[in-house]
């Protein structure tokens, strides 16, 4: 009869599973929170690989040593790193509320995976034996090994007191189910410490991804299905939180709106697909042109807003010049009229007035409106 290691089966499915989100979780990549996801699905299906080929290594030492050693050599490297990711993902679901004390937990989750890098680097480089080391075809671990295990141990607990401790500053939508991705990857690495021979800790991320697919990526009404940015709800529950964060912080932000001039003509003589391309390319170029921590969504239609921390006018007139500009290209590329271009109205958000997010709302568009009359105007003159 032939035998399968549990940890080959429990690998498998654990990659399998790992490789299926990733497919999945397509829809929402464009969104911050969806990069960051994926993300840290692809640095813990890297990770459980690097793994997996070690053993193959250590197993078959006479045929595959240098599989062990490479496998190894990345699990020690970048493991602590995951944590990371894991923390950077959790906080993308978060509004900007304590800023300052999350920034000091980011920051030193960061110092302690970037030490880790660069002592396990120079361990192996130099053959210093610190935490691992091969004694001819055989695995060993160093004198160190439980002294960074345990700190691998502590950045997930307090991974777990970061989602605990910062619970009320995570959006409504996601307050419920985000606790499940750090307590999932907890119990996972405390059963490692049982179960050596199983890779349990990859196994737990993985079930606590699955569990933040559901609830989250996949069950997100905030998402345009189109284009994968944000819809109309997710756009109006961010401009409600940027305008109570600008006023208790005192600080300014910027909105955008943008339209796309004569979109009806793209829909009537070229199809409602190729409608769906302008939309979609348009989604990428805002992306492109605006800085990562920018809101970016479609407002409706062929309406796009943008809600970014830049309030500079020039610089954002600087912006939107280059997205009219990729517009045009766009419209070359497709053989479409010169006609269809991009009118957009910003303004930015005073901290000390008493303006309510819709008000705001009301402004830009009425700026955007109003240039978009303007073209009408002097396309009709040159017509």
């Amino acid at each position: 009869m032939f035998n399968i290691d549990g940890w080959v089966v429990l690998n498998f499915f654990t990659g399998f599973l790992l490789a299926l989100l990733l497919i999945f979780q397509q829809n929402t990549s464009k969104l911050q929170n969806g990069r960051r996801y994926t993300a840290f699905l692809m640095l813990t299906l890297f990770l459980l690989i690097s793994e997996s080929i070690g053993r193959i290594g250590e197993i078959y030492p006479d045929k595959y040593l240098i599989l062990a050693k490479i496998g190894y050599f990345f699990i020690y490297l970048l493991d602590p790193a995951d944590v990371v990711f894991a923390l950077f993902y959790i906080d993308s679901l978060m509004d900007q509320g304590n800023e300052r004390r999350r920034y000091i937990f980011r920051s030193t989750f960061e110092i302690l995976a970037t030490i880790n890098i660069i002592a396990v680097t120079f361990s192996v480089v130099f053959d210093t034996k610190w935490f691992y080391y091969f004694d001819g075809t055989t695995y060993i671990r160093g004198p160190y090994f439980l002294l960074r295990a345990g700190g691998i141990m502590v950045m997930m607990l307090f991974l777990n007191i970061y989602a605990l401790e910062f619970k009320a500053n995570i959006l409504n939508d996601y307050r419920r189910a985000v606790i499940y991705l750090p307590s999932f990857s907890f119990v996972g690495a405390i059963l490692q410490v049982f179960f050596a021979n199983l890779d349990t800790t990859y196994a737990g991320i993985s079930l606590g991804c699955l569990i933040v697919f559901f609830y989250i990526q996949n069950r997100n009404v905030n998402i345009d299905y189109l284009t994968g940015i944000y819809n109309r709800r997710g756009l109006d529950i961010s401009m409600e939180e940027k305008v109570k964060w600008s006023k208790s912080n005192g600080r300014d932000f910027s909105a955008v709106m943008l339209d796309v001039d004569n979109f009806k003509v793209i829909n009537d003589n070229y199809g409602h697909e190729a409608g769906d391309k302008a939309i979609k390319e348009l989604a990428d170029i805002l992306i492109k042109e605006y800085d990562k921590d920018s809101v970016i969504g479609r407002y409706g239609g062929d309406e796009f807003c943008v809600i970014t921390d830049n309030t500079s006018k020039l610089e954002l007139a600087i912006i939107n010049s280059r997205v009219g500009d990729e517009v045009e290209m766009m419209c070359v590329r497709n053989g479409w009229p010169k006609t269809v271009g991009i009118s957009s109205g910003y303004q930015v958000f005073d901290h000390e007035s008493d303006m309510t997010a819709p008000e705001f709302q009301r402004v830009i568009d009425t700026l955007m409106y109003s240039e978009k009359q303007q073209h009408h105007m002097t396309n009709y003159i040159h017509e």
